[in-house]
C-alpha cells in the first residue's frame, strides 16, 4: 500500500532527502486520513509562494494607451480551482487510485496552456471532486526552502472526525485547502509559512505519513 505514491514522491537531482521524506509522509498521511477517491500528485520545477493557494489566474483590467501594457490583475477564489501553473513548469505528476493508491489512472495533464478567461473558470470539483491534490515543489537543496501545497476533496466536510485525525483539527480543512512552506535550519527542515493549516496537525500528517513508511520497508525510498 502507498508504495506508487512513495516511489514517485523520491530525490531527484536538486532535492534535499529531508524534504523529500516530509512530501512523501504528508501525501500518505493525506490519503491515509483523508481517504479521496483518487489522489494527484504533481511536481513543481521550484519554490512556489502561499499566493498560490486559492489563485485563479488573472483578468486583464481596462484599455491602455498604445504603447503601454495592459494591466493584470491576481483573482483568488473561495471556490478552489486549478492553480495556473505554466505546463513547463510541471516536472512530472501521477492520479494514484485509492483505496491502496497502486495503480495510476490515465488522465489529461492537469496543467495546461490556456488563455486566463478559461482559467479563471477550470474549478477543481469539475476535474475531480472526489480527489485530493498535493504539489510538492524540486530543487529544495538548492534553494533551502520546499514548498507543499493541498486541496482536499470537494466533499470534505471539516467538522466530520477522520481516519486518524486529531480530536483537535486547527484550521486544517476550514477551506478545503492548505499550503506549508518549509525551510531549512540549523538542525532540520521546518515549517516557516502556513496557510490553512496549523503546525500541530502538519505534524500529525507528517507523523502518520511516517507511521505507515515504518511499518512497509518498500516506502522508505
Amino acid at each position: 500500500m502507498f508504495d506508487a505514491v512513495a516511489e514517485f514522491i523520491s530525490m531527484q537531482q536538486g532535492d534535499s532527502a529531508e524534504f523529500i521524506e516530509k512530501a512523501r509522509a504528508i501525501a500518505i498521511g493525506i490519503a491515509q486520513d483523508y481517504e479521496p477517491a483518487r489522489l494527484y500528485v504533481i511536481r513543481i520545477d521550484n519554490w512556489f509562494g502561499p499566493k498560490w493557494m486559492h489563485f485563479a489566474g488573472k483578468f486583464t483590467a481596462g484599455k491602455r494607451p498604445r504603447g503601454f501594457p495592459t494591466a493584470a490583475i491576481g483573482v483568488h477564489k473561495t471556490r478552489l480551482h486549478v492553480p495556473p501553473f505554466v505546463p513547463h513548469r510541471v516536472l512530472a505528476e501521477r492520479v494514484f487510485v485509492g483505496p491502496d493508491f497502486e495503480k495510476t489512472l490515465a488522465a489529461a495533464p492537469l496543467h495546461i496552456e490556456i488563455p486566463s478567461k478559461i482559467a479563471l473558470q477550470r474549478r477543481i470539483a469539475d476535474i475531480d471532486k472526489d480527489a485530493a491534490f498535493v504539489w510538492f515543489s524540486g530543487e529544495s537543496e538548492a534553494q533551502k526552502r520546499g514548498a507543499l501545497m493541498v486541496y482536499l476533496p470537494d466533499a470534505f466536510d471539516p467538522t466530520v472526525p477522520r481516519l486518524g485525525s486529531l480530536n483537535h483539527r486547527g484550521k486544517l480543512g476550514l477551506s478545503g485547502a492548505f499550503y506549508v512552506g518549509f525551510s531549512q535550519r540549523v538542525i532540520s527542515w521546518e515549517p516557516a509559512m502556513l496557510r490553512g493549516v496549523s503546525r500541530g496537525e502538519v505534524a500529525h500528517l507528517d507523523e502518520s505519513g511516517r507511521a505507515l513508511i515504518d511499518n512497509e520497508p518498500s516506502l522508505r525510498g
